[in-house]
């Protein structure tokens, strides 16, 4: 969050730093070290976030410049950037230190700077993919960073081979191993319970036989011939289901994700309070992960109910 380091946090009035885990209010997008946040458990201008209160950035343009290691703007009479922790030279002098011959301590970022602006290879492949305005699905870049999180480099740069490739297909190796989880962490909700809902379905032929061996009376009349048969097609249709998972993952994340975004813009028009809310309800999510668990548990005994009196033969079946 570059543009929170070196103001005052909220809570405490100490300068927020690099090192720092800052969190935004995401009605107001005051900045607060997460410890202060916590501890307070609400921020200290929601009584004026009804009238519609913004958090200012406290420094005037005047007080300004920009940093020519990480291109920020920062504080002109500080010694470091407050953005990337860089000495500043003084403004009239060349920018660019004298680099080491060594290959270890090569200068890339000057050498983008130098010839050819700035030291973001993935924002020129984006570009190159989506236009020069670097807008996908309508949606600009910076809120797709701000909406996806740490890991929005890798997607973006997933979603630009896809668009110069004219394909919907990206192999997501957690999509394909983690099935509705992965969905669920990245609070892609409709193929989450779309994928849970289906893998439950593909089961159908194990919990028939669970319910045929107990001697419940809710078991389906069907011959040991035809559950069989009911398995194996089940079983290659879950196979179909988890290449299609791995094979189009990324691409339903993103329908789910810019979906979600343009709602966001719409009800959040002022940029800096769309950012904060963009961050709060994108990234990832263990809580739903969590859900995604509880709700497998919470059926699997609800099924239970459901099983005969015949419980031995059941386990002799399944554990011998």
């Amino acid at each position: 969050m570059p543009k929170y380091y070196g103001c005052p946090c909220e809570g405490c009035g100490e300068p927020l730093t690099l090192q720092d885990d800052i969190v935004v209010c995401p009605d107001c997008g005051a900045p607060y070290h997460r410890t202060c946040y916590e501890k307070l458990g609400q921020c200290i201008h929601r009584p004026a976030h009804a009238a519609g209160y913004e958090w200012k950035f406290p420094y005037e343009e005047s007080q300004l410049r920009t940093c020519p290691a990480c291109g920020e703007r920062t504080l002109r009479d500080a010694e470091k950037c407050r953005c990337c922790g860089a000495v500043l030279p003084p403004e009239e002098q060349e920018p660019f230190p004298v680099s080491d011959t060594t290959e270890d301590s090569f200068d890339y970022s000057r050498m983008y700077r130098q010839f050819g602006g700035a030291a973001d290879p993935e924002k020129e492949f984006f570009e190159e993919a989506f236009g020069k305005e670097a807008r996908m699905d309508g949606i600009a870049r910076q809120d797709w960073l701000d909406y996806i999180g740490p890991a929005a480099p890798a997607y973006l740069a997933a979603y630009s081979r896809m668009q110069l490739q004219k394909s919907k297909i990206s192999m997501s190796f957690s999509a394909l191993l983690f099935g509705p989880f992965y969905f669920f962490y990245r609070k892609a909700w409709r193929p989450a319970f779309g994928f849970l809902a289906a893998e439950m379905l593909l089961a159908a032929p194990t919990f028939i036989e669970m319910l045929q061996l107990s001697g419940s009376s809710f078991a389906p009349a069907l011959s040991a011939s035809a559950l069989t048969i009911l398995a194996r097609v089940c079983s290659l249709l879950s196979f179909l289901l988890m290449l299609v998972r791995g094979m189009y993952g990324k691409w339903l994340y993103r329908r789910s994700a810019a979906s979600r975004i343009r709602r966001i813009q719409s009800e959040f028009p002022d940029a800096r309070q769309r950012q904060a809310v963009l961050r709060a309800q994108g990234g990832v999510s263990f809580g739903a992960v969590f859900l995604c668990l509880l709700l497998l548990t919470v059926g699997g005994s609800l099924f239970t109910l459901l099983l005969g009196p015949d419980l031995q033969a059941l386990f002799n079946a399944f554990y011998g």
